[in-house]
């Protein structure tokens, strides 16, 4: 297994932590998405879909695997992002696990960029 899908996994793997306890804080509350827990639910499914496609492409290190490692990685961001910067809430997301998952995937999202670009440019 290569170090580049392993940093895919890592980033991914943070990135489903961060979803599952996303359910847990109801942030549809938080972003008022329409839908709640239903709507919730259904973004997350081409999210997840093209989670585990990108595993599967990734790991051959193809074009689309490659796109999709950066637009994941980019992903990994977005929970600071979106919870550290443009919507802070003092209750939501302020656990130690959770500022451990947010930060460490912000370093596995860039490392995942990174090393995705530089096997593209390979390419």
């Amino acid at each position: 297994m290569s170090l580049l899908t392993i940093l895919y996994i890592l980033n991914v793997t943070l990135l489903l932590l961060h979803e599952i306890e996303s359910a847990y804080e109801k942030e549809w509350e938080i972003l008022n998405l329409p839908g709640k827990i239903t709507g919730f639910l259904l973004l997350h499914i081409p999210v997840i879909l093209l989670i585990l496609y990108g595993l599967l492409e990734i790991a051959k290190e193809s074009f689309s695997g490659l796109l999709i490692g950066i637009i994941i990685g980019l992903g990994g961001l977005i929970p600071f992002a979106v919870h550290k910067i443009f919507i802070k809430r003092k209750e939501h997301f302020n656990k130690i696990i959770s500022n451990i998952i947010i930060y460490l995937n912000i370093l596995t999202g860039l490392c995942t960029v990174i090393f995705c670009a530089i096997a593209l440019f390979r390419t």
